[in-house]
């Protein structure tokens, strides 16, 4: 029955609901903008007067770096900057003038052991020979590059040196930096992984970097970053403090990420040109350093332990042991040693793409990871695209040959090209010279010349002549006793703190 009042009962059935007009809808979107505005308004104006602070460098998100002490000091007769002698258990010896001359252009080079050259020193290390080449090239000019390359140096170290020589009026930048990420000991509760599209999409906003930094360097107590540098493999115990940690590596790679972005925007805020090197490692030639099995339930345990006794049976056919492996892998997808036997045998059998895979899996899933892992390269890429760098490619550098001794690039750098697992043989510092002397050469605006190239030439085979027996003698003795730290045989120092490296983590 029609209501009294003129409107209809309801029949039981809901009524759809009118949909908004056209206004309504350009109404609600008009108040998000308006409430956006001065969120917009703000990061705007951060990205247009954005600025490195010129002590942004010195303050670590994860480290109070106020106990570290410059790099170089004034000679007795104060003309020279120079590294003092108590600096020289992680440096070689380097100096320039305390007033740069008019016609002098300035290089430093940053990073760790393979830029100071180890095992050898800074006079076959590339910065020498980016010296020698560039001095060739450009007679008008003297050249100073110098090498600042501290031994076990990660990131976050070499950040405080930039911060430093930023100051004593560089020509250029340049840094090789990724394999020492995971040898000091730290805890990642101030930094988070960034993983989510969302994170990822924050992390390029000025705002949002701005407020979180603001809150982190006030609020966060951050551990002390000790002067007298003591990596995991200098404890007596330091090899049993790898474990197999996934949380605390992603966080070495934010910190590693986090830290290289500051660098490269400190450089282009005093515009100061940067040359950025992709490192590179052995994987042919260097097992993991640590293996260990995943925490498996006695039933896999026992699977996996069978596969592999026949997989490391060398009495039985590649075909079999591969499979072995395959299987191994299956049960532990995450097995570095599973991953280098199979990577191996496949490399035998020349099946070079599948041989890559699993060497640079090996690598990656190394327990004691002394090399850049995939996740640290893949950061450098990412910030050199970011930021519109020419970056260095040094695995292609020293992949330039195949199984086979073929001038073909096979994805594998070439191990007779290392003399360990990841520092180069002196040739292959030539080779990094030479692309980094291009790089500065397109900088500096000179022109290639092929006597120039002649005279370089003749110039590095006098400087290689003039070095003694003695020096490559000391150079194998390092060797040796770098190859005893990098197995754990070198820990030298006792420690309280006795925890495992997860149960530090988690705390």
């Amino acid at each position: 029955m029609p209501d009294p009042n003129g409107e209809s009962e309801p029949n039981g059935e809901s009524e759809t609901p009118p949909k908004p007009s056209r206004r309504v809808w350009g109404f609600r979107l008009a108040s998000i903008v308006v409430a956006l505005l001065p969120f917009i308004a703000a990061e705007l104006y951060l990205r247009a007067t954005a600025r490195v602070d010129s002590a942004d460098l010195t303050v670590d998100p994860i480290f109070d770096t106020d106990t570290q002490t410059p790099l170089f000091v004034r000679s007795e007769d104060g003309n020279r900057m120079m590294i003092p002698d108590s600096r020289l258990n992680f440096f070689r010896p380097a100096s320039f003038a305390a007033s740069k001359p008019d016609a002098v252009r300035r290089v430093f080079v940053l990073g760790g052991s393979t830029v100071q050259g180890r095992p050898y020193e800074t006079e076959t290390a590339f910065s020498t020979w980016t010296q020698l080449r560039l001095a060739s090239f450009d007679r008008s000019h003297h050249y100073e590059v110098v090498n600042c390359g501290g031994v076990s140096y990660a990131s976050y170290r070499i950040a405080i040196i930039l911060e430093e020589v930023l100051s004593y009026a560089p020509d250029a930048i340049v840094i090789y930096t990724g394999h020492n990420e995971y040898l000091e000991e730290r805890s990642y509760d101030t930094i988070a992984s960034s993983a989510a599209p969302l994170q990822k999409l924050a992390q390029r906003s000025h705002l949002v970097r701005t407020i979180r930094d603001r809150i982190r360097y006030r609020e966060t107590p951050r551990q002390d970053l000790t002067p007298d540098l003591r990596t995991r493999l200098d404890l007596v115990d330091g090899m049993q403090r790898y474990v197999r940690d996934e949380a605390w590596r992603a966080g070495v790679v934010d910190h590693f990420h986090h830290t290289l972005d500051r660098m490269i925007r400190s450089c282009q805020a005093r515009n100061v040109p940067l040359v950025l090197c992709l490192p590179t490692s052995d994987l042919l030639r260097t097992a993991p350093f640590k293996v260990m099995e995943a925490d498996l339930d006695e039933h896999n345990s026992k699977a996996f332990r069978l596969q592999w006794s026949t997989a490391q049976n060398p009495d039985l056919a590649d075909k079999d042991r591969i499979q072995a492996c395959e299987a191994c892998l299956r049960i532990d997808p995450q097995h570095a040693g599973a991953h280098f036997l199979v990577g191996q045998l496949f490399w035998k059998l020349k099946q070079t793409n599948k041989a890559r895979e699993h060497l640079i899996a090996a690598r990656d899933h190394d327990v004691c990871p002394l090399r850049a892992t995939t996740p640290i390269l893949n950061a450098i890429q990412s910030l050199a695209d970011q930021h519109e760098l020419d970056l260095i490619r040094c695995d292609d550098l020293m992949d330039q040959i195949d199984g086979d001794g073929r001038r073909l690039p096979d994805g594998i750098p070439d191990p007779k090209r290392f003399v360990d697992h990841l520092h180069p043989t002196i040739a292959g510092h030539q080779e990094i010279a030479r692309a980094v002397s291009d790089q500065l050469m397109a900088i500096f605006q000179i022109q290639a010349d092929e006597s120039a190239q002649a005279e370089y030439e003749s110039r590095a085979a006098e400087h290689l002549s003039s070095l003694d027996e003695s020096y490559f003698l000391r150079g194998k003795q390092r060797l040796e006793g770098l190859l005893n730290w990098a197995t754990g045989r070198a820990g030298k120092y006792e420690i309280e703190d006795t925890a495992s490296p997860a149960k530090r983590t988690s705390e």
